[in-house]
C-alpha cells in the first residue's frame, strides 16, 4: 500500500458551517467525504513537509495532519500555494491563470467588506 492510500482525511468542525463559537477556519465546500478523501489522495507534500496542497476547480486546498496519518484540509489563497507547485499545475493544465486571478480578486473584494 502507498503513502497515498495510508492517508486519511477527517473532516474539522472548525471548517463547517455553522461556525463553532471562537473557532472560525475557512470555509469548506459543501462536497462529500468521498470527494475530500480524493481529494487528500491526489495531493502534493509540501518543501516543509507538515502541509499538503491541492487544486480542483481553480480552488487551493491546504492539508494538515491533526492525528497521524489523519488530516484535514480547508482552502487558501493561492498566494500561500508553493510558488513551485502553482507553475506546475498551470503547465499540467489543472488551473489557470485565470482562476488564480479571479480568486486574488475575490479575496481582495471580501477584505474590502
Amino acid at each position: 500500500m502507498s503513502d497515498l492510500e495510508n492517508l486519511r482525511y477527517e473532516p474539522n468542525p472548525k471548517h463547517k458551517e455553522p461556525w463553532q463559537p471562537g473557532r472560525k477556519g475557512a470555509l469548506c465546500p459543501q462536497w462529500s467525504l468521498d470527494q475530500a478523501s480524493m481529494l487528500l489522495r491526489q495531493s502534493v507534500l509540501g518543501l516543509k513537509g507538515n502541509h499538503r496542497y491541492a487544486t480542483i476547480k481553480g480552488i487551493a486546498f491546504c492539508g494538515q495532519e491533526h492525528s497521524p496519518g489523519k488530516w484535514h484540509g480547508y482552502p487558501i489563497g493561492w498566494e500561500a500555494v508553493p510558488p513551485t507547485l502553482v507553475k506546475q499545475w498551470r503547465k499540467e493544465g489543472r488551473v489557470t491563470r485565470r482562476q488564480i486571478r479571479d480568486s486574488w480578486e475575490e479575496a481582495r473584494q471580501s477584505s474590502e467588506e
